[in-house]
C-alpha cells in the first residue's frame, strides 16, 4: 500500500502513485528508474542545500538519512531533506520502510528505453560508486533519521575540492531516531554501539 503523498509534495513528479524523488535518475521521456540518482542532482542538492525529495531549499531544519557506516566515516553521500519530504521518504521507500531485505545486486542499471537519445544508452558504461559497489546485494542496513539545523550545514569535501557529502553535524545540535533496523550484521551492530544510536 502506497502512502498518501502530503499536499506539500502535491506538484511532484509521481510514478505508480509514489512521489518521484528529485534527485532519481530518468530517461529522456522523464520515466524514473527509482532507487538510482542522476548523480549532477545530487551534487546540485549537495552543493545548494536543496532537499532530495523536492529539489527546493532547505529551510530551518535539515534530515539526514544515516547508516551506521556513515556515522564512522563523518558524513552521508546524499542531500539532506525537510522534515515533511523525509517523514513521506521513510514511508515510501522500501528500504527506509524496511520492506527490503537486502540491496540490489546490480549497482547501476542497465535497463534502456530503447531511445538512441536518451541517456541511459551510457549508464551501463559509468562506474558505480564506490558506495553503490559496497552495498550491492548486502543486507539492508540499519537506518537513522539525523535532525539538525540548517545553519550547522556542512559540506565534506575530499583532498580535491570534490563535494563527498553532508557532514553530520556535532552530537550536541542533533536529534538521531532509528528509522529502521534492517537486518543487520555484525559490523552494523558493533557500528551502533560503538556510535551509541538509538536502538528503538
Amino acid at each position: 500500500m502506497t502512502p498518501p503523498i502530503p499536499a506539500l509534495l502535491a506538484r511532484q513528479q509521481t510514478w505508480r502513485g509514489v512521489a518521484v524523488p528529485y534527485v532519481t535518475l530518468r530517461h529522456r521521456d522523464g520515466t524514473p528508474i527509482l532507487g538510482e540518482v542522476d548523480r549532477e542532482r545530487v551534487a546540485a542538492c549537495l552543493t545548494w542545500m536543496r532537499c532530495q525529495l523536492c529539489g527546493q531549499a532547505l529551510e530551518d531544519v535539515a534530515v539526514l538519512m544515516a547508516r551506521p557506516m556513515d556515522f564512522g566515516q563523518g558524513y552521508v553521500n546524499e542531500p539532506a531533506q525537510h522534515p515533511w519530504c523525509a517523514a513521506y521518504a521513510v514511508q515510501a521507500c522500501p528500504m527506509l520502510s524496511g520492506r527490503l531485505e537486502r540491496h540490489r545486486v546490480s549497482p547501476r542499471s542497465s535497463r534502456q528505453c530503447g531511445d538512441p537519445l536518451c541517456a541511459c544508452v551510457e549508464w551501463a558504461e559509468q562506474e558505480p560508486s564506490l558506495d553503490a559497489h559496497i552495498r550491492a546485494g548486502q543486507p539492508a542496513s540499519p537506518w537513522f533519521s539525523v535532525w539538525f539545523p540548517v545553519a550547522a550545514y556542512t559540506l565534506r569535501r575530499s583532498a580535491r575540492g570534490r563535494v563527498k557529502g553532508v557532514a553530520l553535524p556535532d552530537r550536541a545540535v542533533t536529534k538521531i531516531r532509528l528509522v529502521s533496523k534492517g537486518h543487520p550484521g555484525p559490523v552494523d551492530l558493533t557500528r551502533s554501539m560503538l556510535f551509541d544510536l538509538p536502538w528503538s
